[in-house]
């Protein structure tokens, strides 16, 4: 109850009752009255009739009266408590007759009445208990208890759908033997219509009526008997049982200060019934605020004055009346001054609607909603989305964003004219600056940051860390005791990288169904939630933190590729060669090699297989086999498609040490010669100052690129760094070959940085790599070839265009030998570019004489 209102009811009943303290009274009301409507609705009584306090009428309000009791009972004896209009005692008043007020024993008198049961047939009966027009003595209701079980069975049996005798005995488990007898009557005379009609049955047949569709009795399921949603059925409206909605629908009325149909809030003591909205235009509900300075509608008065509902829970400084820390707390200055740390802890349950832990109205309380669940989406009257709803019709059908009337003025921070999403106190703003101006930000309910808040409460880092909770809650965690490291890598990350994953809705819910599912982890379950795409990052990083064994995910991926691929071979026979060939030449060499498998590793040996399987099915639509084949067959096969068909001699070489055919010759392809005619000096020199002159950018990234402008070294050799290949002594060396390469000072420092820099990407968060120095997105894996040029890219840098300038140079100043043991380069390769350098010189002096 509003203070104003508080203080007035006690100064109107102190001058009255001299003998007790305003304390005491104080205290009394507050005990007594604790909705404020309800005291409005007394003080404008006592206002118009103060007599009421002294009169000892019956037919004052019962609030009233408990107030005179109590009164009375610390020593009042001005104020006169009614007594009973029939016996006179003084007691509270719990029953009416008439106009007037009796005690609760009156009351039970009154409803003796002598009647013919209909059980014993005898006159002039005492009536104890009466089901529809049928009364009963007290004698025959005690004797039917005891056969209620067996006619409420009969009823089960014979009127509901699969009903059996277990599931009567739940179902009126826990009623005391009055409720059941009641019920097993009511079944008897209403039964065949309430089921029928289920809205138009009792409250005690409708509970029992619930209980029996739970344990699986085929009814349908009960409604609202006047909208027929399934919903909540706490009212009951002309005899039918309800929702909340019709019940408060149905209790609406004119509004004496607007002419509206709408909820009254208050009654006047000149008899008008206002509506919430003209309460909050009476002059009395607004003053001016002690915390703003402002003269706005008043939410609390506090004994410094009024203040509005903005300034009543701004945080302040003040002492938490719960944990007792001095710092910013919600509604300082008052008795309810609450640190935001405890505000928020204490908002925190399980919503009843969707069943998650989080932030919650009405917390503590069985009817506990999250803010998502407390705005019911409707479908647009215009474009039948089904949306929050931003605004009405007139009569009253809701609109989205999109179909609402738009209201197009000039925004303060760009200047256009544009529609209005935010309005301030300066002015409005358009959709694109309400993002981002400073007017629009505010302080975080939770911990007080000042800034851009989600749905107007949370600042960035307490919404990433509700979001984390609610991905891995504490049940979950419980279940999985390894998850409680990854949850606590993922609450100390960078709330922006969180919140960007959490908009890739479909990883995190594979993460969120993998962690959260009844199924152990196993890489057979991420296979079917999801593609490999999808499903990579989640999981890698579960691999990473030991909740799943690490799995060569290239290797997996070709082993089901030649599965498909072999099902598709129509000849028995050669699909048996080409499963051999396949398990025996390329699994197993994957399978023995010491690292994971590259992904252009295995696109050369699809590649390869390719061709195969194209040989294979050449055969098969000639109606021949491989054994059939010899060397007139293969090369006209050879001459009929493109060059890569030569990548068949690895299996008809081993094909022909199997003896399934003859020892046949495949051309070798002719290497192409190399031609030093890539980027020139000044090129190199060019983008070398802009990879060392951008400090913003990530450091591996430019020490590749200086690597590969100086030195030649090809992407495929540079994602496959490690940290130790660095290493720093007077000098900095790092190992691309047999002997370590000396790097100059600048690259040197670089290089330092690079090895320093440890941030690897992974799902909501980054993670330290310690193995390679480009990590890629997955753990124990490099950046793969294609990224690494792709960043390349972004400084100009081309790849082979730069390589091969950067060869052509170091292969006129040292000999091939050198080049190969300082830069990895084999050294045919380096002894070719040397000879097609020598080559190119005497053709550019031919050229000139």
């Amino acid at each position: 109850m509003g203070d104003e209102v508080r203080d007035v009811l006690v100064a109107v009943i102190a001058e009255v009752e001299t003998t007790v303290t305003r304390d005491v009274i104080r205290q009394i009301v507050n005990r007594t009255i604790v909705r404020e409507p309800a005291g409005r609705r007394l003080l404008a009584q006592l206002t118009k009739d103060p007599g009421m306090l002294v009169s000892g009428s019956t037919r004052i309000p019962r609030l009233l009266d408990r107030i005179l009791l109590d009164l009375a009972d610390a020593g009042g004896s001005t104020v006169r408590p009614p007594g009973c209009a029939r016996c006179g005692r003084v007691e509270l008043l719990v029953c009416r007759d008439g106009e007037d007020r009796i005690c609760a024993a009156c009351g039970r008198a009154r409803l003796d009445v002598l009647i013919d049961c209909v059980e014993c047939e005898r006159s002039g009966q005492l009536r104890h208990a009466q089901v529809g027009d049928r009364a009963y003595c007290r004698s025959c209701w005690r004797a039917l208890q005891d056969v209620a079980d067996e006619r409420l069975d009969r009823f089960v049996a014979e009127r509901i759908p699969g009903g059996t005798l277990y599931m009567m005995l739940t179902a009126t488990e826990g009623l005391k033997a009055d409720r059941t007898l009641r019920l097993a009557l009511e079944c008897e005379l209403f039964g065949a219509d309430w089921i029928a009609d289920p809205p138009a049955s009792s409250v005690l047949f409708a509970t029992f009526y619930e209980r029996l569709r739970e344990l699986g009795a085929q009814l349908p399921a009960l409604t609202c008997g006047h909208c027929g949603r399934v919903r909540k059925l706490p009212d009951r409206l002309e005899g039918r049982i309800c929702c909340g909605a019709c019940y408060k629908a149905a209790h609406r009325a004119v509004c004496d200060g607007c002419g509206n149909t709408a909820h009254l809030e208050l009654r006047r003591p000149n008899g008008d019934r206002l509506c919430q909205a003209c309460t909050n235009q009476l002059p009395e509900s607004s003053a001016e605020c002690i915390g703003c300075g402002n003269h706005r509608l008043i939410a609390v008065r506090t004994s410094d004055g009024p203040m509005c509902s903005g300034c009543r829970t701004a945080p302040g400084t003040d002492v938490c009346t719960v944990c007792g820390t001095s710092g910013p707390c919600r509604f300082p200055g008052t008795e309810k001054a609450i640190c935001l740390t405890c505000y928020a802890a204490a908002r925190v349950d399980i919503c009843h609607r969707c069943g998650r832990e989080r932030e919650c109205r009405f917390a503590g309380t069985p009817k506990a909603i999250c803010t998502p669940c407390a705005l019911p989406r409707k479908p647009c009257s215009v474009c039948a989305r089904v949306v929050l709803p931003i605004r009405h019709t007139p009569d009253g059908e809701p609109l989205c964003w999109n179909c609402a009337p738009h209201i197009v003025e000039a925004c303060i921070g760009c200047g256009r004219e544009a529609r209005v999403s935010a309005r301030t106190d300066q002015g409005p703003l358009c959709q694109r600056c309400a993002r981002t101006s400073p007017l629009m930000f505010r302080d975080c309910r939770r911990c007080g940051t000042h800034g851009r808040l989600h749905h107007r409460r949370w600042c960035d880092r307490c919404y990433a860390d509700d979001k984390i909770r609610e991905l891995l809650p504490d049940d979950v965690v419980a279940a999985i005791p390894m998850l409680a490291t990854l949850r606590e890598r993922f609450l100390a990350a960078d709330e922006r990288r969180t919140l960007d994953a959490f908009r890739r809705n479909t990883t995190v819910a594979i993460l969120r169904e993998a962690v959260s599912g009844t199924e152990p982890l196993s890489h057979a379950l991420l296979d079917r939630l999801g593609t490999p795409g999808s499903t990579a990052p989640v999981r890698a990083l579960l691999a990473e933190y030991g909740l799943l064994p690490a799995r060569d995910e290239q290797l997996v991926r070709f082993e089901t590729w030649c599965q498909d691929r072999s099902a598709q071979i129509l000849d028995p026979d050669h699909r048996r060669l080409f499963d051999r060939f396949v398990r025996w030449r390329h699994l197993r060499q994957l399978r023995e090699q010491d690292r994971q498998t590259g992904r252009r590793q295995s696109d050369g040996r699809r590649q390869e297989l390719t061709q195969v399987l194209g040989l294979l099915g050449w055969l098969t639509a000639r109606s021949e086999s491989l054994t059939m084949l010899d060397q007139a067959r293969l090369d006209l096969w050879l001459l009929e498609g493109p060059r890569l068909r030569r990548r068949v001699a690895a299996f008809l070489e081993w094909a022909a040490r199997d003896g399934t055919c003859p020892r046949l010759r495949v051309p070798s392809l002719t290497s192409t010669p190399n031609t030093p005619t890539g980027a020139s000096v000044d090129e190199r020199w060019e983008l070398l100052g802009r990879v060392l002159s951008a400090h913003d950018d990530d450091p591996r990234t430019r020490l590749a690129g200086a690597l590969l402008l100086l030195f030649g070294i090809p992407v495929a050799r540079l994602h496959l760094l490690r940290v130790t290949d660095i290493t720093s002594t007077d000098t900095v060396t790092i190992r691309l070959g047999a002997d370590p390469l000396e790097l100059p000072d600048a690259i040197g420092q670089l290089a330092i940085t690079a090895r320093e820099h440890r941030d690897a990407p992974r799902l909501l968060t980054d993670a330290g790599e310690s193995d390679w120095l480009f990590p890629g997105q997955h753990h124990g894996a490099p950046l793969s070839r294609d990224a690494l040029t792709d960043r390349l890219a972004r400084f100009g840098i081309r790849a082979r265009h730069a390589r091969a300038g950067a060869l052509a140079s170091l292969a006129q100043e040292l000999p091939a030998p050198v080049i190969a043991r300082l830069t990895g380069l084999h050294v045919t390769a380096a002894t070719r570019w040397a000879e097609a350098v020598v080559a190119s010189n005497a053709r550019y002096s031919a050229l000139t004489r």
